[in-house]
């Protein structure tokens, strides 16, 4: 005689989704490799340099998320603002600790 199970744990196990874990290697290379953003004035000069796109919309509240990330998503080149300021995306190795 089997257990019957509850409505509501068929539906946590109908819900639950396997992610395979990272491997080892791939650790490695996420803590080497990060990203930089660095936004520079009409001179070229750095301004501000922050690691992630919600660090750049807080000192520019003026710009778009969502302009941002599909332009680096498409574009190599750096996002130039229309104030003049162009946005550099740098991917850099981190040093070892």
């Amino acid at each position: 005689m089997s257990k019957t199970r509850t409505l509501n744990e068929l539906r946590q196990t109908h819900e639950a989704v396997y992610t395979p874990p990272m491997s080892h290697q791939e650790k490695m290379a996420q803590r080497l490799v990060g990203d930089i953003y660095v936004i520079m004035d009409e001179e070229g000069n750095p301004v501000v340099a922050c690691d992630d796109l919600a660090c750049l919309i807080q000192t520019r509240p003026e710009w778009s998320s969502q302009e941002l990330t599909s332009h680096f998503d498409q574009h190599a080149e750096p996002f130039v603002a229309a104030n003049g300021e162009k946005v550099h995306h740098v991917r850099r190795k981190k040093q070892r600790v």
